[in-house]
């Protein structure tokens, strides 16, 4: 950010010193040492972006975590109230809602979840596709994601 921010400063000033008959040699010789000194600030910072991109990085694992969590924990109580497919639906859109996911239904991460809760929840995997809803999602691309978070739970 400061980067652009400073080479777009530096092209207005360079263009205003064309425009207004400046030398440009004139004007980046007196200011090559504030230059050099910007130049610096951001290569030291530019440290810092990394550090706050890992961190961004370790908050969406975090937030991944959480969320895989919530529709496990969802995904248990589903099976053991019995509940129809239509509240697990409106749990699950209520928990990505809270996460900031718009289509959980197109998101793999949810169904690994859902996975994660069936085998928390003691399903034997035979009989996955015994649940309402699992057995829409057992007609889809999708339940292979259910398989493989059935199977990280191990």
């Amino acid at each position: 950010m400061r980067l652009l921010l400073f080479t777009t400063c530096l092209t207005v000033f360079v263009s205003l010193g064309l425009l207004t008959g400046c030398s440009v040699s004139y004007s980046f010789g007196k200011s090559s040492d504030a230059i050099s000194a910007s130049l610096d600030s951001i290569s030291a910072s530019s440290g810092s972006i990394s550090d706050s991109s890992s961190k961004d990085d370790k908050a969406a694992k975090v937030a991944a975590k959480m969320f895989i969590e919530d529709v496990a924990a969802a995904t248990v109580n589903f099976i053991s109230n019995q509940d129809n497919s239509e509240l697990f639906q409106q749990a699950i859109s209520s928990i990505a809602k809270n996460h900031g996911i718009v289509d959980w239904e197109q998101e793999r991460i949810t169904y690994i979840a859902m996975g994660r809760g069936l085998k928390q929840a003691g399903v034997d995997e035979q009989t996955i596709s015994n649940f309402p809803y699992f057995r829409i999602v057992a007609n889809s691309s999708f339940y292979s994601y259910v398989l493989a978070g059935y199977h990280q739970s191990s």
